[in-house]
């Protein structure tokens, strides 16, 4: 009798470990291509759980990718018979924990989720002091720019996205006036996000206290696109530095117009050295400590002359090559050239040739790089005109000295 108990309770055991067997349900993965799906139960990672049980999904997107959708669905490996005489719902609820946790109650049937990522779009934190005042964590919105597409570099791995500036955050406690920096790539993981576009709102804040007043704007090959109102936050005008190349594409943007009017679009640069050349598609006001001079060639030297700043009224006239001086031999000092309205007209193009405004002037203007012949025409470097041959490309707001004119 005791035999045939022992027979008995070997098989109750064997009959409850199958069936707590049988309980134990599939946790599966179907779409995620852009990374990896992990499901925990009491901290040890499993493929499977019983029904009941708290499950927590961890989710690892790719670096440059976050996660933009989960969902699941509930599937049987039962026979049909069996299966119709269970009733389940199509999918069972999750929890948001985090953007990458989820938790949920394993249901009586396998699981199957699917993640959706998005490329991730970074909001760069800009840290600028204004009145003594540190200003952190302000960032800017960005989203993938419209009808402009990636661009995947085979050889490095790195993708290129353009997106568009569309919004600031600006933290409370900020000091009423704020100055944006604009950065022209950024970068996270394997993507590069590069700024393309400014939209109208990008620089409303979200504090009611706070104003955007000067927006820096990034050293890129060409100008953005700066939709109209995007440099008046609030209605009114605000500053808009730009790198010295850009400086006439900005100021005659149609969408700069007020504050091109308003003696607001400006570039701040470093003077190389004591002399250096200068040109811009757009008339500049001469910046404080600095002398305008015109060449020419007399007796087989070149000879400087200082161009009158009263019948010129302080201004640098539009596509004329020029010579500028400052005080140090060795430059280093940083001078701001604004953008002064008048003689060009808001929406138009800069011109490239030269306005020849100055007599008797050999310098000619560089509004974009140029090449040059290397037997006509000279360039200034180290306070001295060298050969073409030791200079290479002429860069943009540069002027060189024609031996013929």
């Amino acid at each position: 009798m005791k035999k045939i108990f022992s027979i008995l309770a070997l098989a109750l055991a064997a009959m409850t470990a199958s069936a707590k067997e049988a309980e134990s349900y599939k946790l599966t993965v179907g779409e995620s291509e852009k990374g990896k799906i992990a499901f925990l139960v009491e901290g040890s990672e499993v493929q499977a759980a019983a029904e009941g049980t708290a499950v927590t999904m961890e989710i690892t997107p790719q670096g440059g990718y976050v996660v933009k959708e989960v969902t699941n669905s509930l599937y049987t490996d039962w026979n049909s018979a069996r299966a119709q005489a269970i009733d389940i719902t199509t999918s069972v609820e999750m929890k948001k924990v985090t953007d990458n946790v989820y938790t949920f109650t394993m249901p009586r049937a396998n699981v199957e989720v699917n993640v959706t990522y998005d490329i991730e779009i970074p909001t760069p934190a800009e840290d600028k002091k204004d009145e003594q005042k540190e200003v952190t964590d302000v960032k800017l919105d960005m989203q993938p720019t419209e009808g402009e597409q990636p661009k995947h570099d085979q050889a490095t791995g790195i993708t290129t996205i353009p997106v568009s500036i569309t919004g600031v955050e600006v933290p409370q406690g900020a000091p009423q006036e704020i100055v944006i920096e604009v950065k022209a790539q950024t970068q996270v993981g394997n993507n590069v996000f590069e700024v393309r576009e400014i939209k109208a709102d990008a620089f409303k804040t979200n504090n009611a206290n706070a104003k955007v007043t000067k927006v820096i704007l990034p050293d890129t090959e060409s100008a953005l696109k700066v939709a109209e109102g995007a440099m008046k936050p609030d209605g009114k005008a605000i500053e808009v530095q730009t790198p010295l190349a850009l400086l006439d594409d900005y100021a005659l943007m149609q969408s700069l117009k007020d504050n091109f009017e308003g003696k607001l679009i400006t570039a701040t640069a470093k003077a190389p050295q004591r002399f250096w050349t200068f040109s811009s598609g757009v008339d500049v006001i001469v910046p404080a400590g600095v002398t305008v001079y015109r060449a020419f060639m007399q007796d087989g030297a070149i000879r400087t002359l200082p161009i009158d700043k009263a019948n010129n009224s302080g201004i640098i006239l539009a596509n004329n090559g020029i010579i500028l001086s400052c005080n140090s031999m060795t430059g280093g000092a940083d001078y701001t050239f604004v953008a002064n309205p008048g003689n060009q007209q808001s929406g138009t193009k800069p011109a490239t040739t030269d306005a020849c405004s100055y007599e008797g002037n050999s310098m000619v203007p560089t509004i974009v790089g140029t090449n040059y012949p290397e037997e006509r025409y000279l360039m200034m470097k180290d306070n001295e005109f060298h050969t073409m041959s030791a200079i290479g490309q002429v860069p943009a707001c540069k002027a060189v000295f024609d031996k013929e004119k």
